[in-house]
This record gives C-alpha cells, sequence and structure tokens, in this order.
C-alpha cells in the first residue's frame, strides 16, 4: 500500500484492522498514524476507545489486551503503539496480526525494519510480521497493510512543499518553494516547520513569493546558496566569488557544499 492508497482509506473512513507504518521519515509516520486515529476513532471519546503504547516500554501482551477490548460508546477501538520495533518480533503480536479484532484499528509505527539475524523461541522477526501482513493485504478480504516511509527525493520534497503550502489554504511560487528545498533540505520535519513559519509570518499574503522566504529564512536576496549556485552553473567565476566570499561569514562550509551537490 501507498501512503495515497492510505489517505484514500481516511477519506473513506474505511479501515483494517491492523497498519504498519514503518521508515526512515518518522515524521511523515507520526501524521499519518495521528490522521488514522482520528479518522477511526470519529468523534467518538478518546479516552474510552484510543489506547497509546510505546514498544520499548509495554509488552505485545498489555498491547494486545487492549486491542481485544470491545468499543465504548463508538464503533472503534485505536490501539497506537509508538516505537513498536521491539514488539515486532514478539510472537505474542504475530499472533493478534493473524487474528485481529474487526472492532479495533492497532497502528504500529516502526523505524527501519531489518532481518532479524538471532531468533528465540518466544520471538519470532521483525521481518515475519512485515511479510504476513504485506501477504494479508493482497488476500480478497484483507486484515492489515503496510505503508514505507522512505526519505524524501529532490523532486518529493519539492511537490511535498507545494503540497503542504496549499493544504494550508495558500500558494507557493515555484522559485519560492525551490529556495525553501535549496536552504532546508528533505527532511519533512524540518519544511514542515519552516513553511509553518513562512505561514504565520506573511498571513496576508495569498501566494508566498522568493522574497517572504529569504525574509523568514534571513538569508539575503542577492547572496545565497541557492543563487550560489546559480553563478556556479552560469559559469560566472567573479559573480559565484562574490556570494561565496558572503557567505563563508556566516554559513558552515560543509552546508555550502550540501547545497551545491543536491542543486547542481
Amino acid at each position: 500500500m501507498t501512503d495515497r492508497d492510505l489517505q484514500q482509506h481516511i477519506a473513506r473512513k474505511s479501515f483494517l484492522p491492523v497498519y504498519l507504518l514503518y521508515g526512515e521519515e518518522d515524521f511523515l509516520i507520526e501524521r499519518r498514524a495521528k490522521a488514522l486515529a482520528e479518522a477511526a476513532l470519529d468523534g467518538s471519546d478518546p479516552s474510552f476507545n484510543h489506547d497509546i503504547f510505546r514498544g520499548t516500554e509495554h509488552k505485545a501482551e498489555e498491547v494486545t489486551i487492549a486491542a481485544n477490548a470491545f468499543p465504548f460508546m463508538g464503533e472503534k477501538r485505536v490501539v497506537l503503539v509508538r516505537e513498536s520495533d521491539p514488539l515486532l518480533k514478539q510472537r505474542a503480536l504475530l499472533q493478534y496480526v493473524q487474528q485481529p479484532s474487526p472492532d479495533t484499528v492497532l497502528l504500529l509505527c516502526a523505524g527501519p525494519l531489518k532481518p532479524s539475524r538471532t531468533r528465540s523461541k518466544k520471538s519470532v522477526g521483525a521481518t515475519d510480521l512485515l511479510t504476513f501482513l504485506r501477504e494479508a493485504e493482497r488476500g480478497k478480504t484483507p486484515t492489515g497493510s503496510v505503508v514505507e516511509y522512505k526519505p524524501l527525493k529532490d523532486a518529493e520534497a519539492l511537490q511535498w512543499i507545494v503540497r503542504e503550502v496549499e493544504h494550508a489554504g495558500r500558494r507557493i511560487s515555484p522559485e519560492a518553494s525551490t529556495v525553501v528545498h535549496a536552504l532546508i533540505g528533505n527532511g519533512a520535519r524540518e519544511l514542515s516547520s519552516e513553511i509553518e513559519k513562512l505561514l504565520i509570518a506573511h498571513p496576508e499574503h495569498a501566494r508566498i513569493a522568493v522574497e517572504d522566504v529569504y525574509d523568514q529564512l534571513g538569508a539575503s536576496r542577492q547572496y545565497n546558496v541557492f543563487e550560489l549556485a546559480n553563478a556556479v552553473l552560469a559559469r560566472d567565476a567573479r559573480r559565484s566569488q562574490e556570494i561565496l566570499q558572503h557567505l563563508l561569514v556566516s554559513e558552515e562550509p560543509l552546508m555550502i557544499v550540501n547545497v551545491l551537490f543536491r542543486q547542481i
């Protein structure tokens, strides 16, 4: 399943009993898990039907007991497990996933999953649970699904910036989105933080312009890494040296090299 498929589940409020959201982009995992939980609860009192666990602090048996409980004054229970990586190796959780409660939406959030080299009698590999869920979502009546969240690539990050701004009911110019990406990078959490600051700083602007970005990020309109990349690409040695001399006063050389590499 892709993230787009998952968003359709949320929009239709049609949920599977188990979702495993894993990968390196923890910010996107947190955001999607929150949206799933809110949609599944559908306004019911979370104090009765929403349990939150942490895999580093709780046992698999505690999670399965909560997941097998009946919802109270609502159609669904939501059981969210953050940092579920250690629990994915426990047989009790795999047994539950094989026969999950239809009244519960179990959300397992984990980091990158790698094959386990060692096994105990009471444990399975995290990839066993991953494999089972992947096979389950291909069945006629799927009981669970898996979504992997990899780090955003450059093109994906640019598209994500535009969607984030549009989601807030605003627009951003192509040049402005490119500058945000050049100065911040591909990290969804960092991008989201800077976009939020941009929107708050310029509430009167329906369209975020490149000048707004420079003002907010404290970058000079003339002397910034983005303009340095343009000068290098234009093979303008004099302009490149001029911009670089200004940048070296306040910016780390390694950051400059990283952004240049990404842009060029």
